[in-house]
Formats: structure tokens, sequence, C-alpha cells
């Protein structure tokens, strides 16, 4: 069956169900990894670090695995091979096997099983691996890491995860062992991840306490345990949290040395030649566009913060769309006063809001009804954005968002 009919299949099935034994059916298809695995859960930041441990781990030689979600182009990019994206045959050959046994248990955990599989069939290294949703009930967490990361905790996926931040950190330190090395990325654990990771014996580091950065004008030093790595440039990957990222990611590689060991040079350049559609993206050429995922409070936040460091443009405009599931109120709170317009579409997918309710909430939240476009399409949103004058445009709320904002991009330039 070619790989889009496959794909299309798996997207029947809802995204959380509990009737299939995952672990039985793991053992019927042989996935039994003996690779060690990264495993990265986090609200925010996942991609990121994945990305600098992937780019990293590559440059040193060693064959790494990969598995992130969701896409920005093609399902390809989920599973990588030394940063580069699986083929269609091979992955399509994989999901028919998987599905051979069970079609129902949907995209993600099919492809999470999908992964596992081609690491095992590429010889790989190591694995790095990005955490679904949450942590403690993820198919990602059925595959025993080697270390276990959680970049940040804030506020996302609350109708299965929980509507505290204690709730949501506790799921998420579910990705932690018993006398395993585990890492939070951010000065502010929520009390109920450490509580967890000290009952369950793991050896927790924290940033700012055990790890950390020490920022310069021209350049960062990371700290951890026994080792400095100093005089480091600041990433490709804009935004003052990508230090942090950075911080986490080496502390995690400073574990691992023994088995994978890394230079300083091998280092520098993996910071320099790290990429990742959509993170604060500053596209080069005029009209200035950034791209940005953003679509939970916490990461509008940090766009916000890395906004304000641009050079002055006469207007920001926004095209924007984001999920029904998604806090778009607090999302759209945070930034209604920050742009000039605001061009608003219904995303490409079944869980995108309606133009008519993001307009309203920007309404509710005092944006006149003048500076709000209605969009039929993300595609148009942009087209009509770029139009203006001596505008930035800022395309963000969905990886959709990017998407689709960027085929239209490239489309134009051509």
């Amino acid at each position: 069956m070619e790989l889009n009919n496959l794909i299309a299949k798996l997207l029947q099935y809802p995204i959380i169900n509990d009737d299939i034994d995952i672990t039985n059916l793991i053992k019927k298809l042989n996935i039994a990894p003996t690779y060690p695995i990264i495993l990265v859960g986090g609200t925010n930041g996942k991609g990121s670090v994945c990305a600098y441990l992937t780019t990293i781990l590559t440059i040193a030689g060693f064959n790494v695995g990969t598995f992130t979600s969701p896409h920005v182009f093609n399902y390809n990019e989920r599973i990588c091979i030394n940063n580069k994206p699986i083929d269609d045959e091979t992955l399509g050959s994989t999901i028919s096997e998987i599905i051979s046994h069970t079609d129902s248990i949907g995209l993600f955990k099919t492809f999470t099983l999908a992964a596992h599989k081609i690491f095992i069939k590429h010889n790989i290294d190591i694995a790095i691996i990005e955490v679904g949703i949450g942590g403690l009930n993820d198919i990602t967490n059925l595959f025993e890491p080697t270390i276990s990361a959680v970049t940040n905790v804030d506020f996302d996926h609350m109708d299965i995860l929980g509507d505290t931040i204690d709730a949501i950190g506790y799921q998420k330190s579910g990705i932690y062992r018993h006398n395993k090395s585990a890492f939070f990325g951010s000065d502010n654990p929520p009390s109920s991840l450490i509580n967890n990771a000290k009952a369950i014996g793991a050896n927790l580091q924290i940033f700012g306490t055990n790890f950390g950065v020490n920022r310069h004008e021209l350049s960062f030093d990371v700290w951890c345990k026994d080792k400095t790595f100093y005089s480091l440039p600041y990433p490709s990957l804009r935004g003052d949290t990508q230090a942090n990222n950075v911080a986490l990611s080496l502390s995690i590689l400073h574990e691992l040395k023994n088995s994978f060991p890394i230079s300083s040079g091998m280092i520098k350049t993996g910071l320099l030649k790290t990429t990742l559609i959509g993170r604060f993206q500053v596209l080069p050429g005029s009209p200035q566009i950034i791209l940005d995922v953003a679509h939970n409070p916490h990461s509008v936040t940090t766009m916000l913060s890395n906004m304000l460091k641009l050079p002055f443009a006469p207007q920001n405009e926004a095209v924007f769309g984001i999920a029904k599931d998604k806090d778009a109120v607090e999302v759209i709170k945070l930034c209604a006063d920050k742009f000039d317009k605001w061009f608003i579409a219904k995303t490409n997918t079944a869980r995108a809001m309606d133009t008519n309710s993001i307009a309203k909430i920007l309404i509710d939240q005092g944006i006149n009804n003048q500076k709000i476009i209605e969009c039929d399409s993300i595609a148009i949103a942009y087209q009509n954005a770029s139009q203006v004058e001596n505008a930035r445009i800022i395309c963000f709320g969905s990886f959709l968002v990017v998407e689709e904002a960027y085929k239209m991009i490239e489309q134009l330039r051509q």
C-alpha cells in the first residue's frame, strides 16, 4: 500500500486508544532495542534538545537514530538516521509490517514502533527519542531509557495531563528511572517532579543547581558536574532559551563521555550547524519573516521576548491559526496588542479552531475589528500580510501554520 494511503488509514484512529496491548505487540514485532536511548520530554524545547544531541553525535561519527514529532512538511521527518529523514520505501514497508498485526493503534504509536524497527535495522549506536504527550503513559516510555530529560513544565495538553503544574510535572517525570541520570532543563521544577524523582531513586540534575550557563557578549560557557565547556558560540537556533537547551544537551552528553567521546571542536561545529524549522526561524530577505511553531503560553512568551531583540520594524503583522485543544485565549491575551494586524485562518486539520472563534477571542481582548483579517487559508493569510509595506510578518500558532506559510513563501519567491 502506498505510504500516503497507509498514513490516511492510521489517521482514522484516535490519539488515545487503550484497547490494544502495546507491550504484547512489541514482543510480536520483535522490537528489543540494545542501543542506549536518550528520552527527551517537556512542554517546550524538546525538539531543540533532540536536534543538538543528534547533530553533535552525528558530527562525532556515531550512527544516530532520532524520533521526533510532529513533522513540518513530511511524515518521514519524524524518523531520521544521522539527521536524514527515512525514505518512503523503508517507512512504508515498516508501517505495513506493524499494521499487519494491528491497524488500530493510531499514527503516533505506529510511528514510534516503526522508528525502533528502523533503528534496529540500521544498527544505530544511539537513539534520541522525543516524548509525545506527557511521559508516564506515553508509548515512547515503554522502551527503557539510558538517560531521561524533561526540558520544562508548563500548561499544555491539560485535558490529558491535568490542569495544574504539579499534575503535569508528575506525568512528565514518569520517564525518569531508578538509579539512572535524570535531568530537568529549567530552574523551576515542580515539587511533584522532584518528589517523584526521589521516590523512584532517579539521579536528578536540575538546571541552575547541577548544571547551567554563564553568558558573555559573544560566547557562553556551560558548566556541569566536573566539566566546563568554555567559549561556546551562540547556536544557529535563535532565542534566549537556546543556551539553556544547549546546557541540557551537553550535560546529557557529558554523562555519556566514556562511550561517546566528543571533542570541543565537534560541539562548537554542532551548535553552528544545528537546524530546526520553525523555532523562531528568521528567514533571509525582505520583508522580514519569522516562523515559530509557538502554540502555548510558555512558547509564545519566549517568542515575544525574542521579538524584542529584533531591529525596529514599522509594523508587526501576525499570520495565525491554532488548534481547538490549545489555550487560545491565554495565547492571544499574551500577544493581542503586539501586532498591528492579525491575518487569521483555520489550519488544515480537523482539530483547527475556525476563524470566527479566533476573531471573537481577539475582539474580546480589545483588538479593533479593522485589524482582524479573516482568510480562507494560512497560505492566503500570508499572501495578504506580505502586501503590507514595511511590515515584519510573524507566522505562529501551530506546526501547520509554519508548514502552510513556508510553502506560500517559497511559491511567491520563485
